[in-house]
This record gives C-alpha cells, sequence and structure tokens, in this order.
C-alpha cells in the first residue's frame, strides 16, 4: 500500500485495510496521519511493538496514535528518560521507551501490569530490548527508505 501525498497530509489515502502489511510514507506528516487513524479504531488492549534506527519515525508513529485517542499530540514527548509516559484520553496511553535498558529487565519495571491493562493503548519504543513478544502485540517496523520516505511494516 501506497500513500497519496498529492492532497496533503489531511486527506492522504492511507487505508488500514488489514492488520499487516506494509505502507509507504512520504513525509513525517504521512506517518503521523496513518498513526493517527489506527489510533482513533483502537478499543483498548492493543500493544505495539515498535522497532527502527534513530529518526526512523517511532515518537511520530506514538505521536499519532495518541492523536488517535485523542491526546495533543505536543504533549506526547519520547520517554527516554522516564521509561514510561501516561496519557489520558478516549483511551490510557502508556508510552514506552526501552532505548536506555538493557534486555529483559520489564519486571523490575513493572511492564507486565501496564501489558495486561485491557483499558489501555500501550506502544513501546526499541521493543527489541523487551526481550520478549507480549500477548496481542502487533509489530511496527519503520524504516528509511529516503531522506522523507518511509516503510512501516505492520504485522
Amino acid at each position: 500500500m501506497k500513500a497519496d501525498s498529492s492532497s496533503g497530509p489531511e486527506t492522504t489515502n492511507l487505508k488500514l485495510e488489514a492488520s499487516s502489511g506494509e505502507i509507504i510514507t512520504n513525509s513525517t506528516d504521512e506517518t503521523f496521519v496513518f498513526a493517527r487513524r489506527l489510533g482513533e479504531e483502537l478499543a483498548g488492549g492493543e500493544v505495539f511493538l515498535l522497532k527502527g534506527d534513530l529518526g526512523a519515525g517511532k515518537t511520530v508513529f506514538a505521536k499519532g496514535l495518541a492523536a488517535g485517542l485523542g491526546i495533543a499530540s505536543s504533549e506526547v514527548t519520547s520517554p527516554s528518560f522516564t521509561l514510561v509516559n501516561e496519557y489520558a484520553g478516549r483511551l490510557r496511553l502508556y508510552h514506552i521507551d526501552l532505548y536506555r535498558l538493557d534486555v529483559g529487565i520489564h519486571d523490575e519495571l513493572g511492564l507486565n501490569e501496564i501489558l495486561d491493562d485491557r483499558q489501555a493503548v500501550v506502544v513501546i519504543e526499541w521493543a527489541e530490548r523487551l526481550g520478549f513478544v507480549p500477548e496481542r502485540a502487533t509489530l511496527i517496523e519503520l524504516s528509511w527508505l529516503s531522506e522523507n520516505q518511509r516503510s512501516i511494516l505492520m504485522r
């Protein structure tokens, strides 16, 4: 699936036809809009595991999900130093960043309770450091195709 960027980010033709597949976005705005539209469809209990290099768009994706949950994207920052940020919206959002942690340290952080919260949406940046794949998880791999273009692979 490709994004049609000819009409701008607000009217971009980003389809959410399947829970898996590849989306190509042509700007950070398109990445944000795709994630926002996805967030608008969430019911709670979803876990998103974000993987990708620095600058690939993980935080932009998290901001878009937040916007889809009715949370101001300007409020959403990467929790690199706090590890977990919690936001209130239509559903609670837990935004977790494991960049600075060793693999498998989740037990010490209380992440199991967060992952079990069926009334919330959980998004984890640098998810490969979690050390396991939680139940109900959707893997989102963001990768550079060019300076502006990104591949978003969902599975």
